[in-house]
Parts: C-alpha cells; sequence; structure tokens
C-alpha cells in the first residue's frame, strides 16, 4: 500500500471575484452541478492505482459549499469505495461565508471533514463590494454560527494589495478576528498580483481576466507592500502564529499537513477540471474546458527529471525555510552572494535565508539564482 494526497475540485462560485484567473464559473445550473459530480465520481472510480491510502484530502480553491449535502454524500461515498483512509486523515473545505450554515457544517462534520478555510480577503466594505465578494457582515454571520459549532481547525485568508484597503488595515482585521474567535488556529495572507496586462504567452482562456484601471490608485502605495507583510508577519508571531510558509501561519500542530506534503513533492492525486497532481515524478492537468474534461481530452504531462526537481526543492526551500549550503553549487553562487550583499538574502547557520524585506521579489530573485 502506499500513501497520497487527493485534490478535490469543484470549479463552481457563487460569484466570481474581479481578480481570478483560474478555472471557476459563476455560471452554473444544478443540472450542470450534478453533470459534474457523476463524471468526477466515474473519474475517481476509473483511477488505475489500488490499494492506496489517503493521507489528505482538500477540496480546493473554489466553492465547495456550493454542492448540495447529497452530492457531497455521493463524492465521500465514492472516494471510501476506491481508496483507504488514513486513521489521521486531514479533510479540508475550500468556502465562503454564505455558504457557512448550521446544516451544512454539521453535515461536513459528519462526512469526516476536519479543517475549513475561509477566504475572507478583507473586512473593508467598499472592497468587499468592488471585488464581488460576500460583506464584512455575512462574514461575522459565518463565525458566529461556527463558534456554535465547533471545529478546531480552522482557517481564515487575507490578499494585501486590494483596492480601498489601507495601510495596517488588514492587522486591525486579523487582530479582531482573533479575539472574538479563538477558533481559529490557522491564517493565510497571499499578495495579489498585478493583472493589468493579458500575458504574451496565454497558458489559459481565464489569463484575459485584467484589472480596473483605477484599481492602481485605490490600493496601498507599492512602497508601503514590504513593510505592510512584515507586520503582518510580526503581529502574528506575536500572537504565537507560526510562519511555516511564505503566506501561511499557524498555530503549533495546525499546519495544514496537505500543503506541506505538496512542498515536499508527496504524490499527489487529482480529480477536477483543470486539475493538477503529482504522480511518478510527472505533473499533469485536466483541461479546463467542461467539453475536453468530459471527453478526457488536453490531459497534460509534465516529466520531471533530477534537474526539474532539484529546482523545485530549490523554490519551496526558500518558500518555506531556508536553502541549506550544501545545495549552493548547483546554484548561481555569484548572484547569491549579490542578493546577500544588498540585504535581499542572509546568512543563518550554514543555511540562505530570504530577507522579509524582499519577500515580494522572491519569484525574481529564485529566477536570478537557479
Amino acid at each position: 500500500m502506499k500513501t497520497y494526497n487527493c485534490y478535490i475540485h469543484i470549479p463552481f462560485c457563487s460569484s466570481k471575484c474581479k481578480y481570478c484567473r483560474f478555472a471557476s464559473f459563476s455560471w452554473f445550473s444544478n443540472l450542470k452541478i450534478q453533470t459534474y459530480v457523476d463524471f468526477l465520481c466515474k473519474e475517481i472510480i476509473d483511477f488505475n492505482l489500488e490499494w492506496v491510502i489517503l493521507d489528505t484530502i482538500y477540496f480546493w480553491w473554489w466553492t465547495p459549499g456550493v454542492l448540495s449535502l447529497v452530492q457531497f454524500s455521493q463524492i465521500f461515498q465514492t472516494l471510501k469505495s476506491k481508496f483507504i483512509f488514513s486513521e489521521n486523515v486531514e479533510i479540508s473545505i475550500e468556502t465562503t461565508p454564505a455558504n457557512v450554515t448550521i446544516e451544512n457544517l454539521k453535515w461536513w462534520k459528519n462526512l469526516g471533514i476536519n479543517r475549513i478555510s475561509m477566504w475572507l480577503q478583507t473586512l473593508n466594505e467598499k472592497s468587499l463590494s468592488e471585488i464581488w465578494r460576500d460583506s464584512k457582515w455575512d462574514i461575522i454571520w459565518a463565525l458566529d454560527i461556527v463558534k456554535n459549532v465547533w471545529f478546531s481547525n480552522f482557517s481564515i485568508d487575507f490578499i494585501i494589495w486590494l483596492p480601498y484597503v489601507k495601510k495596517w488595515e488588514i492587522i486591525e482585521n486579523i487582530d479582531f478576528l482573533l479575539r472574538d474567535y479563538d477558533f481559529i488556529k490557522h491564517v493565510s495572507v497571499y499578495m495579489l498580483e498585478e493583472y493589468y496586462d493579458v500575458p504574451e504567452i496565454k497558458e489559459s482562456k481565464f489569463d484575459n481576466i485584467v484589472y480596473p484601471n483605477d484599481w492602481s490608485n485605490l490600493w496601498l502605495k507599492e512602497e508601503f507592500f514590504s513593510l505592510e507583510y512584515i507586520e503582518i508577519k510580526d503581529f502574528l508571531q506575536k500572537k504565537l502564529f507560526n510562519r511555516y510558509e511564505i503566506s501561511n501561519y499557524s498555530k503549533p500542530w495546525f499546519e495544514c499537513k496537505h500543503n506541506i506534503w505538496y512542498w515536499t513533492h508527496k504524490e499527489t492525486l487529482a480529480f477536477w477540471l483543470w486539475a493538477h497532481g503529482f504522480l511518478n515524478n510527472i505533473r499533469f492537468s485536466n483541461s479546463e474546458s467542461f467539453l475536453d474534461y468530459y471527453a478526457k481530452k488536453n490531459i497534460e504531462k509534465e516529466i520531471l527529471n533530477n534537474d526539474d526537481l532539484f529546482l523545485e526543492k530549490i523554490m519551496f526551500s526558500l518558500r518555506t525555510s531556508w536553502i541549506d549550503e550544501k545545495f549552493l553549487e548547483k546554484l548561481d553562487i555569484k548572484k547569491i552572494n549579490y542578493f546577500i550583499e544588498n540585504n535581499l538574502l542572509y546568512k543563518k547557520d550554514k543555511k540562505i535565508v530570504l530577507s522579509d524585506n524582499w519577500v515580494v521579489f522572491m519569484d525574481y530573485i529564485l529566477w536570478e539564482i537557479i
């Protein structure tokens, strides 16, 4: 028997955020959802590995909460008929506040879901309205419901650089929520990417999505960006949230096990439209088109050799902790020394660590040293 992670992708959203470039859809019917669930379950049943143990299951990215309780049960029954759940399996669901109801929470618990991640983005009402998200009071209402239907492993998500969100506002939001909702054990703080132009090489039809031009005048000034990140990090660490990845913080023992396994090249099964998985050193992805997905077309495969795996190891190492000096001989040491001299990187106990001041330039640094 072999142990794996598992992604289950539900590509339906109650509304699609203005900044979203991922394969998700806000227009759907109950019939379309049921068709998708039926095909998803068939894809799981037809999977060609036997005697598989699942250590983590992640209902990922969009709004799994749009599924009916019957549809959720159908997926779980299919998973249990095909795979073995480990004794301490972590089962996560991502949801919007609007889908947090007493009925849903109790049902999710009964199914075995033991970790919830709720995307808040901000508590700024103007910003939430601008990006087409639930209101602040929907968020508070949902958290009050969770307080009464206890979940001990609960995560919230924020985004730096949203329109109308002022300096220090995210810290004020997080502080407010941590004081009133002590069941929050995990906080993710992501950085909004700049999507003002359609890329020259488009990997997806969703790459056509760009921000409204006036956003550039509505968000935090660029010179405060790094400082905002550092202040949020320092604040969360004072609240005993440990940073275990560049955007993720948790109380002890509440790290997202699924993500940790992904960053350490744990093999991942993936069932969904636009699926991305990793098996036998092969990264694969399904089509982003419903028709092609149902026809099993456009399934891309990338075979990773030892050099590819090494490069990913360096990338994940810098995101989660440090680069060990034993790997330096395979990297551009001149560039590394240059970045150290200019305080973008620094040495600590025979390790190379990313400076907090330059987190926003991490991709550039990686590109230069690899």
